[in-house]
């Protein structure tokens, strides 16, 4: 019994809470400082052709991820409050056959501390001389759904592209140190 209503409850949950991450992420880049993609990343080049430095403008991928957080904290703290979720009352017995009959009850939601987003940027080779470039904002949700004898924690994340370009010219295998340890960004 329990079980269907906690898969239900999640599953409704997870889709609205995705809908408002990749609406508030398409709203914050609507803003003006986000119009010119190339604010994110400056690639430079030598004589030869080949990428002598990729650098990143953190500035803007700092504002940008302010303003993704924000509006979606605002956006799932109205879902919370103006929202619920209907289970159907048949739920109870469990049956996948009357599941969805009858009158629906009414669990309430909560948002647990503040949105979470993060910034990643992967490169990928794409052929000679080619490497694909995507900066990706990651959030994160923690959502409470109090069902009928106790309280179910829903993790919701996220990801989405919001910067992409496709390098030409040699680039140089380098080496990242970030402050958890150290990623190899090119093989």
């Amino acid at each position: 019994m329990i079980n269907y209503v906690e898969k239900y409850a999640n599953s409704l949950i997870t889709t609205r809470v995705v809908d408002i991450f990749n609406s508030s992420t398409t709203q914050a880049l609507e803003g003006e400082m986000f119009q010119d993609k190339s604010n994110f990343y400056e690639i430079r080049y030598d004589s030869d052709g080949n990428v002598t430095l990729i650098s990143t403008d953190m500035v803007v991928i700092n504002a940008l991820m302010r303003d993704v957080a924000a509006i979606t904290q605002t956006n799932v703290n109205k879902l919370c409050a103006e929202e619920s979720v209907q289970v159907p009352y048949s739920s109870i017995l469990g049956s996948m056959l009357i599941a969805n009959y009858g009158g629906k009850y009414t669990l309430k939601m909560e948002l647990l501390g503040n949105i979470q987003c993060n910034y990643r940027t992967t490169f990928e080779s794409k052929g000679v001389n080619q490497t694909l470039m995507c900066m990706y904002i990651d959030l994160f949700a923690d959502i409470s759904v109090m069902l009928p004898l106790y309280v179910k924690n829903v993790k919701v994340s996220n990801n989405m592209v919001v910067y992409q370009n496709l390098i030409v010219g040699k680039v140089p295998d380098f080496y990242f140190q970030n402050g958890i340890g150290s990623i190899d960004l090119l093989p």
